[in-house]
């Protein structure tokens, strides 16, 4: 039972730091428990056409609010370089 438990644990940190997708329209979801908009914690700087945000997930039964993981969503300016 414990194995599966770190693995669980592993998992969720794993798909919370490979980053999701960030929209002006949709913001950012949570790759584990599905809640949409999340609350951005921290914004970085534009880098050529992309930039980074980190989220926290407030879903009272995520895994990852729960652990206190960090979401890493990351945002493309399509236009940046045309």
């Amino acid at each position: 039972m414990a194995i599966i438990k770190e693995d669980l644990l592993a998992r969720a940190k794993e798909i919370s730091q490979a980053g999701v997708d960030y929209t002006p329209r949709y913001g950012a979801i949570c790759p584990w428990c599905g809640t949409k908009k999340l609350p951005v914690a921290r914004t970085m700087s534009w880098d050529g056409s992309t930039r980074v945000r980190y989220h926290k997930c407030p879903g009272k039964s995520c895994i990852i609010s729960k652990l206190g993981i960090g979401i890493k969503s990351i945002e493309e300016d399509y236009y940046a370089n045309k």
